[in-house]
């Protein structure tokens, strides 16, 4: 495995083939908007409508890893002008983030259905944001990458269907990496050294399974999908679908959830499960049973997740690699905090 992810040389970053974006250079944006830089303590990032009330739209807040010091980071929201960030990732220097966002492009004071996900770039530091991938590729899902000279996402693509993408952090040599007209590919995120990825992949009236890439040519599976036949309402996933997948930070192994009942509130019920990189296809499930789980984040300190149980209680949770310690970090009823994601440390 060290040997093909040597042999891409860094394929996801050369493949733009000029330097990279250093936070120290000029901002370029002009965009100007209110935003909060995360404070030395906070240690996830997430979007939520905790600023609004239930199903209004969603900012980027940060909190502190036992849940103290809640913070609220954008604030593009307005009565006048509704937008709503669906996902958040932030760059190794914890002050910018990439975000998929939607907002009111004709001005009549709500989202349509209509108004489609771009992908903007956000400096908290600076409140400079902008759009670094326009809507119309309806962005489904991004990853900074840990190196911080690549952004990685998915958006519609060959045909109708979703392919996956690099660019600069500053949205040039933005290019295709799949082309594939007949599959969606989705839900990526970069190992931490930029040289592979892994990713959703779901064909017409299949099941989504979890995939590494390492180039166009190169794709391999790495999880064999679970029992089940139901579909998931208001989803492309059938139950026993893999999808989110995130890598460990020494990329030897991945998480990612697997659809396992239909039930919680509409959402589904999901378990997490770890796999090796590798290709084995030998699992191990981290949890399981009746909640919601949403798309997992490895980092140092664990496995961050999103949890909604039956009753409709949104939480953060923490678990350790091989499923012990779980903590609870923050809950809140009804309220989103979707798309958790760990912030490097300070300094790093």
């Amino acid at each position: 495995m060290k040997k093909m992810r040597a042999a891409t040389l860094s394929l996801l970053l050369l493949s733009g083939l000029l330097p990279s974006c250093s936070s120290n250079e000029p901002n370029p944006f002009a965009d100007i908007n209110r935003t909060n830089p995360t404070k030395a303590t906070s240690a996830v990032v997430f979007t939520s409508n905790l600023a609004a009330q239930v199903g209004a739209p969603r900012e980027v807040f940060a909190v502190d890893a036992d849940g103290a010091d809640l913070t609220q980071l954008t604030f593009c929201s307005t009565e006048e002008r509704p937008c709503d960030n669906a996902e958040v990732s932030p760059a190794p220097d914890r002050q910018r983030v990439v975000v998929r966002r939607r907002e009111d492009a004709n001005s009549n004071g709500k989202l349509d259905d209509n108004e489609t996900t771009a992908l903007f770039f956000v400096d908290l530091s600076r409140g400079a944001q902008a759009a670094i991938v326009p809507s119309q590729g309806n962005v489904a899902s991004m990853d900074w990458a840990d190196t911080g000279d690549v952004v990685v996402y998915a958006a519609v693509g060959s045909g109708t269907l979703e392919d996956l993408y690099r660019t600069d952090p500053n949205g040039q040599n933005n290019r295709n990496l799949t082309g594939s007209a007949a599959v969606r590919e989705r839900r990526l995120r970069v190992d931490p050294t930029a040289t592979a990825a892994v990713f959703e992949r779901l064909e017409a009236g299949g099941k989504a399974g979890v995939y590494l890439f390492l180039d166009s040519l190169r794709q391999s599976k790495l999880s064999n999908g679970g029992p089940g036949t139901d579909t998931l309402a208001g989803t492309p996933y059938v139950v026993g679908s893999d999808t989110d997948p995130d890598f460990s930070p020494d990329g030897r192994s991945v998480v990612f959830r697997r659809l396992v009942g239909t039930g919680v509130r509409g959402l589904g019920s999901w378990s997490l499960v770890v796999v090796p990189s590798d290709a084995s296809l030998t699992e191990r499930v981290l949890t399981t049973g009746e909640a919601f789980r949403g798309a997992p984040d490895w980092g140092p300190n664990g496995i961050v997740y999103e949890e909604v149980d039956a009753g409709g209680v949104h939480a953060l949770v923490v678990i350790q690699p091989d499923g012990s310690g779980r903590r609870v970090i923050l809950t809140r009823p009804g309220f989103d905090l979707a798309s958790p994601r760990w912030l490097a440390a300070p300094g790093n």
